[in-house]
């Protein structure tokens, strides 16, 4: 590895190594770091089953387009990491493993960092570890009985490697209600802390909800849309890709046998608060799907598109008696109920410290141009939001790392003159 190049790329995510792509096709000299493998968010932070949750056919990488059999299905973990590290073969990049940065330093144009193998120098340097980088904290882990075996939702594999008993599922985003899902299809006895999230169908009028919000323009929706800064990482509404994608409920879960709640409080020991929020969180999910199903039903008025009627499957995840009020219990004893497993699926977060330049803002996040920096030479790829709505996503990060990687061109005075480019099918 040289300790100096003209570009680092930190990250062998899709961000990362779809910058490198455009890179290696401008013939810019550049290293790729990544601390673990190639796509290793994708292994290290999933489950043994997981699968994306947006079609295949949002599978549009630089040279690496979906072209299988089954666009509208979801791709498993391992297929999609096969596809990322035949892409990075594919066009040479050059990556090395292995490689843990702890620090950004130095002066716009002679960056320094600092990783786990020496410092290496570079006159431009793309930050490409996406928005989250850590899990959550979990104030009242410290407060749950020792006697439970407790664990991030990104440290969860399968349910055979978890004791056996009961498992209660902190949280209800996408992952959380994944997990719980998983667990009681297992023959778990599961408990589920409810926060405030919402649900989207899986398919609606014939088509996936991917498919829709491509179609109304919410992918392309710039930051500016936003009411305020801090909606950039809300968390996703629940929905999943498994056995071909389906729409998650929470009423169908209670249906099923998983005991809801409404969201942590308190802990002592073995006895667990939560408040009196469950009826209003449903509601919250609720109301969020109806609101989308009115979005698309307008668009196809609007756009004279013809579309069939909605079928009752596609409808189905609402309550059957909307003025219903749902309780749940504000305690849970976990020794009496069985409980020997907690799983906090509290999300992720961010952690931008270790870069040593005025590019963050009173969050610490980011402030980019799309992508570009006030500090001439430093650049980021993958963010939420950082160009539009699709920017942190499978499918919006071709487009950001051409512009990115064209800038990089223009500010190291190369030529953007691009060689043919070659393709490999996912």
């Amino acid at each position: 590895m040289k300790a100096r190049h003209d570009v680092v790329v930190v990250g062998a995510g899709q961000a990362g190594l779809a910058t490198s792509y455009f890179l290696t096709r401008s013939g810019i000299d550049h290293l790729v770091v990544e601390r673990g493998e190639i796509a290793n968010a994708w292994i290290a932070d999933r489950w043994d089953t997981f699968c994306l949750v947006t079609p295949n056919w949002t599978i549009t990488l630089p040279g690496a387009t979906y072209e299988g059999p089954d666009p509208d299905g979801f791709m498993l973990r391992d297929e999609f990491v096969a596809c990322m590290r035949n892409w990075a073969a594919s066009f040479g990049a050059p990556v090395e493993t292995g490689v843990d940065v702890a620090r950004i330093s130095g002066e716009p144009g002679d960056f320094r960092l600092e990783t786990s193998r020496g410092p290496i120098a570079a006159r431009v340097v793309v930050v490409a570890t996406a928005t989250y980088q850590r899990p959550r904290a979990m104030p009242l882990r410290e407060r749950i009985s020792p006697r439970l075996r407790q664990l991030q939702a990104s440290e969860y594999r399968n349910p055979g490697a978890l004791p056996d008993g009961a498992v209660l599922v902190i949280g209800s985003g996408q992952t959380g209600c994944q997990l719980a899902e998983e667990l009681k299809e297992a023959g778990r006895d599961v408990y589920l802390s409810v926060g405030r999230a919402g649900r989207l169908p899986r398919r609606y009028r014939g088509r996936d909800c991917i498919y829709w919000q491509r179609e109304m323009g919410w992918l392309d929706r710039t930051p500016d849309f936003l009411e305020r800064p801090e909606l950039r990482f809300r968390g996703d509404p629940h929905v999943t890709g498994k056995n071909g994608g389906h729409t998650i409920s929470l009423h169908k879960f209670r249906e099923d046998g998983i005991r809801l709640l409404g969201h942590l409080s308190g802990a002592d020991e073995d006895v667990l608060h939560f408040a009196d929020d469950l009826a209003a969180n449903l509601r919250f999910a609720d109301d969020y799907a109806s609101d989308f199903y009115q979005s698309v039903d307008d668009h196809i008025a609007r756009s004279g598109v013809e579309a069939p009627d909605p079928s009752a499957a596609e409808l189905a995840g609402g309550p059957a008696d909307q003025a219903s009020t749902i309780s749940s219990p504000r305690t849970l004893d976990l020794n009496r109920q069985g409980v020997a497993s907690v799983i906090w699926a509290t999300g992720f977060t961010y952690d931008f410290s270790w870069i040593e330049f005025p590019v963050l803002d009173e969050m610490g996040y980011p402030l980019t141009d799309r992508g570009v920096t006030s500090s001439a030479g430093l650049y980021f790829m993958g963010l939420n939001w950082m160009t539009r709505r699709k920017s942190g996503i499978i499918y919006g990060v071709a487009e950001d790392a051409r512009h990115v990687s064209a800038h990089i061109a223009s500010h190291l005075r190369h030529a953007e003159t691009l060689p043919p480019a070659g393709a490999v099918g996912c």
